[in-house]
């Protein structure tokens, strides 16, 4: 088996029919067994027999794998894998928790077909050594397929490479990254690629999702100890040791929860009193996350484009921003083409410290077909030189913007030109000359059945 045939083999476990799962059981499942695939194959050597797939798989040929039997397997394998890996536990990973809870015999039957249908295939790639190079790979591909699935949680290809590119310009190599609510990881994993050494932060409400990213880095050698995953709760407790951020990475194009803030206490009130607003929406949401950034730090978000142009108490903050912290460094109108949900337009925001520059970029992406190297080298080249581009960018001074009342809306910034079309007259002329001489042609055929049918 080559390295095609093993994508397609491995991206194809989306496609595999699940009777009597949710999609959410579904995913966790592929997950847990794709993960206890891999250490498997990590710590062949060292690995007893009895705990390797190959066990497992004679268990559901032989017809004896149900859930009883599973567990048994997963609970007396779980302390030799971790002995070799030193990494997660299977017996602590949600998925065998959840499994251990299942009262109801369908659902047990339900998952013992799944189980004993997929192991079967992982068993059928017979090529150790490749699929073990292109484990992490493959395994970051299929969580983007399955977060492509669910519409909400989507993060496309096309934006991912655009957050890599503006993070790739203004930070060479970030000690620690920071990404709230990251759910599938994709985020996480685009910005923590090949950055060695580098602290991974995040929270995320649901346990699965953490466990995904957890293994993500460690396919990826991040060691455990430089992962620091919370859920929400923990997270808030956590605020006296936090540490400043190099990167932050925010995806919430559906917007921010009301409310939603990244610290508390005398920091969240300091920071109201600063912007005379209150905790919700998504610039105080913004503040908040602008305030863990180290000195020299990058956060960029996509968000909804109301808030470019909102009134009230958003368009003081959109002054403080602009003004006070002179921290807004680019604004980009995103192409519909890159979200599944139709809608309201979304929008990149790139944020700075410590910028010495007082203008902000403005880019109108709307109406783009397509991203691709080139789009992204004429943003990259617009950018870096911060020069305007007729129709496409426009680099604007803080006094622009204080005159049009800090309203960020690109249309203020940006005109697209109209292309009018140069009609050729004398084309225009022949061509009525000849459709003329056509109706004629045609009238005098019709004349000539006439006649013969004595109509």
């Amino acid at each position: 088996m080559n390295e095609k045939q093993l994508n397609y083999e491995f991206m194809s476990i989306l496609g595999e029919s699940h009777p009597g799962l949710t999609f959410e059981e579904y995913r966790d499942s592929c997950v847990f067994l794709l993960f206890y695939q891999y250490l498997c194959l990590r710590y062949e050597e060292k690995l007893e027999d009895a705990y390797k797939l190959e066990a497992m798989v004679r268990m559901a040929v032989r017809g004896k794998l149900q859930i009883p039997s599973f567990l048994r397997f997963i609970d007396a394998a779980s302390p030799f894998i971790y002995h070799c890996s030193k990494c997660l536990r299977l017996t602590d990973l949600s998925f065998y928790r959840k499994l251990e809870n299942v009262q109801q015999l369908e659902k047990q039957k339900s998952y013992a077909r799944f189980i004993r249908k997929l192991i079967k295939k992982m068993d059928a790639w017979a090529c150790e050594d490749l699929l073990l190079k292109q484990y992490p790979l493959l395994f970051a591909d299929l969580m983007k397929e399955f977060a492509r699935a669910k519409k909400e949680t989507h993060v496309s290809e096309e934006l991912l490479q655009l957050y890599r590119l503006f993070y790739r310009q203004t930070m060479k190599k970030p000690e620690t990254i920071f990404v709230p609510e990251f759910q599938y990881g994709i985020l996480i994993d685009a910005m923590a690629r090949d950055t060695s050494g580098t602290e991974i932060f995040g929270y995320e409400e649901q346990e699965g999702f953490r466990e995904i990213v957890e293994i993500l880095c460690y396919m990826n050698g991040k060691s455990r100890e430089s992962v620091h995953l919370y859920d929400k709760r923990t997270w808030e407790d956590a605020e006296e040791s936090r540490p400043s951020f190099d990167s932050i990475g925010i995806f919430m194009p559906e917007g921010v929860e009301a409310g939603t803030l990244l610290f508390y206490g005398e920091q969240k009130e300091r920071m109201l009193r600063e912007t005379a607003s209150t905790s919700k929406g998504e610039f105080p949401f913004l503040l908040s996350a602008f305030s863990l950034m180290s000195e020299g730090g990058v956060m960029a978000a996509v968000l909804p484009s109301a808030l470019l142009y909102r009134e009230g108490r958003e368009s003081s903050i959109r002054r403080y921003i602009v003004e006070d912290l002179n921290c807004l460094d680019t604004v980009m109108l995103l192409p519909d083409f890159i979200f599944q949900s139709a809608g309201q337009k979304e929008v990149f925001l790139l944020f700075r410290k410590k910028r010495i520059v007082k203008d902000i970029m403005f880019f109108d992406c709307s109406e783009m077909e397509s991203l691709g190297k080139e789009q992204y080298h004429s943003i990259e080249i617009a950018w870096k030189e911060r020069r305007s581009v007729p129709g496409f960018c426009s680099r604007v001074e803080r006094e622009e913007i204080s005159k049009n009342d800090y309203n960020l809306n690109l249309p203020r910034y940006i005109t697209k030109s109209i292309r009018t079309a140069k009609v050729d007259i004398d084309a225009k002329k022949k061509r009525i000359e000849e459709i003329d001489r056509e109706l004629k042609e045609i009238e005098k055929r019709i004349s000539i059945y006439k006649r013969d049918l004595n109509l």
